[in-house]
């Protein structure tokens, strides 16, 4: 991924108000546990994600943690 697309830890809470992302966060249920997640993720694990793509919106922005 080029570094224009990353979205820097300063500018989250701007691209989290923007209802037009969708945050997905694909730690693993116990790193969220011990580290926190921000409100309004959807967690899909990475060990889970190629079978749960289906869950994800077509039509919105993805932000990944």
């Amino acid at each position: 991924m080029s570094e224009d697309m990353r979205v820097k830890a300063a500018d989250i809470d701007a691209v989290m108000a923007d209802a037009k992302i969708f945050f997905l966060d694909v730690r693993e249920p116990k790193e969220i546990e011990e580290l926190g997640s921000y409100a309004g993720y959807v967690n899909i694990p990475m060990s889970q994600l190629e079978s749960r793509l289906g869950e994800l919106p077509k039509d919105r922005p993805i932000l990944t943690a």
